[in-house]
């Protein structure tokens, strides 16, 4: 017998007249909240567990960057001292650490710095001489050290390149891992750590190097295997990279000329055993290098590479010099520039 109650046909409707109810939500704090979407949940629990990280690392970068550095010292003296400025010294540490401004005679600054190159020196004087009306003098160091350097951009100091732009406005250095202190973390932390235990700048007000004092010496390796470390480092690798510095010293040499500044190439003391272990190939390099210079736009030679004046202690190790010999070269040196500007002098007059 058929059921004619409307009210128990339900099961009976048309299909058409059926609605499907979506099933309650069992999510959330049980309130009745609406759902996030799955994968913007997942990006919120990311960004909550990023953004500690990412203030550790922005309050890093920014302390690193406030720590005093001979890189913005050295701005900072040029913007101060271009209108005295008379003697500018570049080259790599051996300058830096060996040349001590304030016992020259004249009004000096020392923009040589670590691992410097003569694309650098180059870079530093085309930049800084037009802004020093009574600079005469232009000292460069120039030996084993530097004439067969690879390009910074392509050794372990990569990162230096990134100092120039960031504290000097110098180079044309924009690649993003020249951009933060944090991009190469072993140099930034040794930053930190040397601040928080020496709390001293890099360097004096002159740009010469604090480091390198006797007591710091490694007593028992500086003049024995260390030696032959500086050596291999020092080896070239790369000699179309060497004559293509050969043509950058000639470039630095050229703009002295044409804007009648002294060059004067300087070869600073070296402990001999390191002289005497440098092939025989880059020494005749390094000779005619220095020739062509002097022949082709009268700069001047001073060599104290093997000057027998300098002692033991006198050396930090076996290519620099401690802060004793770096006063005892920089007098001798300041008496051999003294003694060549008054025969220059002389010839000019006679």
């Amino acid at each position: 017998m058929s059921n004619n109650n409307p009210i128990n046909s339900s099961s009976q409707r048309p299909p058409s007249l059926q609605v499907n109810y979506p099933p309650p939500y069992k999510g959330g704090a049980g309130n009745g909240s609406s759902p996030l979407p799955h994968g913007r949940g997942r990006g919120w629990v990311f960004f909550l567990f990023l953004l500690p990280l990412l203030l550790l690392a922005t309050a890093t970068e920014l302390y690193v960057r406030s720590l005093p550095n001979s890189y913005r010292i050295k701005r900072q003296m040029m913007e101060r001292m271009e209108d005295s400025v008379e003697t500018i010294i570049l080259g790599n540490s051996h300058a830096y650490s060996g040349i001590r401004p304030e016992l020259l005679p004249d009004c000096a600054v020392n923009l040589a710095n670590v691992s410097q190159t003569l694309d650098v020196d180059l870079l530093l004087l085309e930049h800084y001489a037009p802004r020093c009306p009574r600079l005469r003098h232009v000292l460069l160091t120039l030996d084993n050290s530097n004439l067969f350097d690879l390009p910074m951009q392509q050794t372990d100091e990569w990162f230096r390149c990134g100092y120039y732009r960031r504290y000097m406005h110098l180079g044309p250095y924009y690649r993003p891992r020249y951009w933060l202190e944090l991009f190469h973390f072993q140099s930034a932390r040794g930053k930190m750590e040397k601040w928080l235990q020496q709390r001293h700048p890099d360097c004096t007000p002159l740009g010469w190097d604090t480091d390198n004092s006797l007591d710091q010496r490694n007593q028992e390796e500086w003049n024995t295997t260390q030696v032959e470390r500086v050596l291999n480092r020092h080896t070239c690798s790369v000699w179309e990279q060497a004559f293509e510095n050969q043509r950058i010293l000639l470039r630095i040499a050229d703009y002295c000329r044409d804007h009648r500044l002294q060059l004067t190439l300087i070869a600073p003391p070296v402990y001999p055993a390191y002289s005497q272990g440098i092939p025989p190939r880059q020494r005749d390099f390094i000779d005619q290098s220095r020739r062509l210079c002097i022949e082709r736009t009268r700069a001047r030679l001073l060599d104290f590479e093997l000057d027998s004046a300098y002692l033991d202690d006198d050396f930090f190790d076996p290519d620099h010099l401690t802060h004793e010999g770096a006063a005892k070269f920089t007098l001798q040196l300041a008496d051999s520039l003294s003694t060549s500007d008054s025969l220059a002098a002389s010839d000019n007059n006679s």
